[in-house]
């Protein structure tokens, strides 16, 4: 059992050294990426620097925003320590769910995922949002449903698409009727001062949204067109209830 504890740990810490010596095959900023940090730049310099897309959400521009005398590499670093979280949370999962063996193999199988691999450390918002997603969820299953509640709305705050995350479970808790109240509350709390921002500053709280929409029309892919890269995480507990829980660009086997 003391081997299985630390063998968590080396897994984690094989992929973090690993995806720290292929940083620099990275030779480009990815686009949105590059936004993440224009918009970062121009909350923290109150609109006299970077650049401002309403459409993109707000949580990892904060993050990203508070390393700029780091420079770029660090925000990738960033990127890879929510990964290496990612990792770990599968593990947790697994174990509260399975065994601990069971965990220990998804860890592992996530963490020599080449998609995984590849999309960590390009500060995009998959792996960041998947790391509030699965600690809603891990939350969820220690009954802490207010905070499961909140580490949505985190994860929907860093990429819109993780709603459905949210609302899986909300349907799933509903079916197997366990659904607790403090998790729409958790999830308000941490949402609506978004939505009021954006009532003040646009007139319409859902402006973000319909702006994302237009322009993956303009752009000839719906955001809703990923769907056949999303995953599914069967959570099994007592009485065999199941959750299925979508998340785009990862792959969690238990």
């Amino acid at each position: 059992m003391i081997f299985k504890n630390k063998l968590i740990y080396l897994i984690i810490l094989v992929f973090f050294i690993a995806k720290l010596f292929t940083l620099s095959a990275y030779k480009a900023i990815w686009w949105d990426a590059s936004v993440y940090i224009g918009m970062g730049k121009y909350i923290y310099s109150l609109g006299n620097a970077g650049l401002w897309e309403p459409s993109r959400p707000l949580i990892w521009p904060l993050m990203l925003g508070l390393l700029p005398k780091f420079g770029v590499l660090a925000g990738m670093v960033l990127d890879i320590v929510f990964g290496s979280l990612v990792i770990f949370l599968t593990y947790l999962i697994g174990k509260e769910i399975f065994s601990e063996k069971t965990g220990l193999f998804a860890a592992f199988l996530l963490a020599i995922s080449p998609t995984f691999f590849f999309f960590n450390g390009i500060m995009l918002t998959e792996i960041v949002s998947t790391f509030f997603s699965l600690l809603a969820v891990y939350l969820l299953l220690r009954n802490k449903h207010f905070l499961s509640g909140v580490f949505f709305g985190a994860a929907f705050l860093t990429r819109f698409l993780q709603l459905l995350a949210f609302i899986a479970v909300v349907l799933a808790l509903i079916y197997n009727k366990k659904f607790k109240s403090k998790i729409f509350l958790g999830f308000a709390i941490a949402v609506l001062p978004y939505l009021i921002a954006n009532q003040i500053l646009y007139n319409n709280a859902l402006f973000p949204f319909f702006q994302q929409l237009f322009y993956g029309a303009v752009q000839g892919k719906l955001p809703l067109s990923a769907v056949h890269s999303w995953n599914c995480i069967a959570i099994q507990k007592a009485k065999q209830q199941i959750y299925c829980i979508p998340f785009d660009y990862t792959i969690f086997v238990f």
